[in-house]
């Protein structure tokens, strides 16, 4: 558990630094080309990753399978890149950090409500005090400035 814990923060660490990455290049190449430079060096990433996987194999007819909605990752991948680029363009990086968290929060309440229908009191509490946890912080914060 200790190793998943690690790559969730891991995770949250190169989120921030890809927005960075990411908002240089849209600042360099506009948000149209900034976001297809981002898109095309992920595919083939995705890609070669995909070659040298030791459980290499694609099976189409799932694609055929799955559900319409499942294509939507992608859609609202490419949605939250571009919103993440022009934000950061008025906003302050710890500001846009804490926006994505907190939206991130409310997407999961949701989810969790509406799809897998479970949310409970307590998950449901722990997670709007983290969210004020967090709006709280960044009000006093922004005070101090």
């Amino acid at each position: 558990m200790a190793f998943v814990l690690t790559l969730a923060f891991f995770n949250g660490c190169a989120t921030v630094i890809s927005k960075m990455i990411n908002y240089r290049c849209t600042k360099i190449l506009g948000t149209n080309n900034g976001s297809l430079v981002n898109y095309v060096v992920a595919s083939v990433v995705s890609f070669l990753l995909l070659l040298v996987s030791s459980r290499f194999h694609i099976d189409f007819y799932s694609f055929v399978q799955a559900p319409w909605w499942m294509y939507l990752g992608g859609a609202f991948g490419i949605l939250a890149f571009i919103i993440s680029m022009i934000t950061l363009n008025r906003l302050k990086v710890m500001e846009s950090t804490i926006l994505l968290l907190v939206g991130q929060l409310t997407a999961g309440i949701l989810f969790d409500m509406l799809v897998l229908h479970n949310i409970n009191g307590p998950k449901l509490f722990g997670i709007l005090l983290v969210a004020a946890g967090i709006i709280a912080d960044n009000k006093v914060t922004a005070s101090q400035h």
